[in-house]
Order: structure tokens, then sequence, then C-alpha cells
């Protein structure tokens, strides 16, 4: 498991004081209301301590970074988090967790493939399953019947998931 996961890209800034817009890639931008300090790189050699996040903008001000010509050299930045920081609900799992996971049929047990991809879809996530055939299945409860990071992804495939 990574412990440092992607959280966004950082913007143009926005005022005099140091804010500077944030492109989260999260769920939504509350969800990463608890991170005190993000990074900028996946191994966690480099941070910034967070000194106001506005996830209703999405906006981040760092500490040391508070005038906007210092936060501007941050534009265009990547930022990672680290896991430890945020909780998530019970059977509630982070896209990178299930990334290479086992997929199979939830009626036969039977190999269909590995979860290859997350993409967003017009009104859901969309699992791209890439075995013998590609498919992508819907991440609702009426196709994915159960979620185990152990055990893999259980679904139930009907006719025209096949890409």
């Amino acid at each position: 498991m990574k412990k440092f996961l992607e959280a966004g890209v950082l913007g143009a800034p926005r005022g005099v004081k140091g804010e500077l817009r944030f492109d989260c890639w999260c769920d939504s931008p509350d969800f990463l209301r608890s991170v005190n300090r993000f990074y900028f790189d996946a191994e966690g050699t480099k941070s910034l301590a967070v000194k106001r996040y506005h996830p209703s903008i999405p906006s981040i001000v760092f500490e040391g970074r508070e005038d906007r010509q210092s936060a501007a050299l941050l534009t265009g930045r990547k930022l990672w988090f680290d896991r430890d920081d945020v909780s998530l609900p019970e059977g509630v799992y982070f896209n990178d967790d299930l990334i290479g996971l086992r997929v199979y049929d939830a009626e036969n047990g039977e190999d269909i493939g590995v979860l290859s991809a997350i993409e967003e879809g017009s009104r859901n996530f969309l699992y791209r399953i890439k075995g013998d055939k590609e498919y992508l299945v819907p991440a609702v409860d009426a196709f994915v019947k159960s979620v185990d990071p152990e055990k893999g992804i259980a679904v139930s495939l009907i006719e025209g998931l096949e890409v």
C-alpha cells in the first residue's frame, strides 16, 4: 500500500496573501480538511504545512508562503497527502488500493480479470477490468457485489459491459 496518495494540483494565486487555487482529485475537497501537511512527491521527502485550507473554494495557504509571489512559485505542482492523516468509513477504500485487485464473478467465483483503472463516468465511477476480455463496469451495487482488498472485487456482469 502506498503511504502517500495524490491529492490534486495547485493552481494560480488568488489574492495577495498567498492563497492558491487547488484542483482537488478526491471525491470532495472537504475530505482533505484534516490534512495539515501536503507533500510534493510520492515519497514524502518535501512538504509544506497548511496554514489555511478552504474546501468550499477550494484553495490553500501554506506556512511561509503567505505572499502572492512565493505562493505563485508553487502553481502547477502536484500534491500528495499521507494516508494516515485521514480516516475512511468502514467499507470505503482509496482508489489506489483497489487498482490491481482480482475481479471475479459473484455467482461462480471465476476470474474475470484485474481492475486496471477507475474512471469517472457521467453518473458514477466506472471500473475498467482487463482479462481475456475488457469490461467497463459501473461502480454501483447492481454490478459490484462486494469489495475486499484481500479477496478482490465480486461483480455481476450483464451483456453490454464488454468494451
